[in-house]
């Protein structure tokens, strides 16, 4: 191995031969770092990371988990074409889970599906495993209205593949009616009873006891549900944020202006 060259006095503006470092691995750890960072700060529950499924806290038994790995053709609409790194470094495509249920997500055990009605994200137990029916119809721990919350489009993705995993299940899932949080969002705290508000972190959901009644309703997939999903992901603040974070604002402050109107689709008369 040859040797570094000793640094020379006064230290040079740049670094001698050997000293450098290559600025895509700079770029690599940084937007990891931050996508790391990113999605800790929102999963993040009464001052405490927790799974967004189970809610168990603690960071070494949490993982980040991808809902897709790396950018995949025709995803135009699932994703902002503003998004400058790619999906596995974007924070609105990963989650925080334990090892409990990021290994069953990733090998596509289960799917997340955002229902624009209720504004959830809710748990589906595609393949029927038992240990995972507990969670199954329940309301996650995601806040549709935080700026790095997941693109539900994604999801969608997500879901095919694990229908394509599993060809002999019902097309339709039987849930139930409103869509009732997991049982740790309100036997942890997570919600204050008495205002019917969270006290920390998903402050736009109702409190939804988990034992809100028998009724049950199917879950379909279609082209009017996945064109509801897109239009709900279009619509939600990270959707638009990631927009705004990625494009550029170089030019005049009308330019500006005409290019947010254009992007975000905010009424001009308004």
């Amino acid at each position: 191995m040859t040797p570094l060259p000793p640094f020379p006095l006064p230290l040079p503006t740049q670094p001698p031969d050997g000293y450098g470092r290559e600025e895509c691995a700079l770029s690599i750890l940084s937007t990891t770092t931050a996508f790391e960072v990113s999605i800790r700060e929102r999963d993040r529950f009464l001052g405490r990371m927790r799974c967004v499924i189970c809610g168990i806290a603690g960071s070494t038994l949490l993982q980040h988990c991808h809902i897709i790995g790396q950018a995949e053709p025709r995803t135009v609409s699932f994703i902002p074409p503003e998004t400058k790194e790619g999906p596995q470094h974007e924070p609105r495509n990963g989650l925080l889970m334990c090892n409990f249920h990021h290994a069953p997500f990733d090998k596509f055990h289960f799917f997340i599906r955002f229902v624009p009605d209720t504004q959830r994200f809710i748990f589906v137990n595609y393949s029927g495993s038992d240990e995972l029916q507990r969670y199954h119809g329940k309301a996650i721990g995601l806040d549709n209205q935080d700026r790095h919350a997941p693109f539900p489009s994604l999801f969608v993705i997500h879901e095919i593949r694990v229908r394509g995993f599993h060809p002999f299940q019902p097309i339709s899932s039987e849930v139930p009616d409103g869509n009732p949080f997991q049982d740790w969002i309100v036997a942890d705290g997570v919600f204050d009873d008495i205002s019917r508000s969270q006290r920390q972190h998903l402050s736009q959901f109702p409190h939804v006891a988990t034992n809100s009644g028998p009724g049950v309703h199917t879950l379909e997939l279609n082209a009017n549900i996945i064109n509801e999903i897109l239009a709900a992901t279009h619509a939600m603040p990270s959707w638009k944020a990631c927009v705004v974070e990625g494009t550029s604002w170089d030019g005049t402050a009308n330019e500006n202006i005409e290019k947010y109107i254009s992007s975000i689709g905010v009424d001009k008369s308004a």
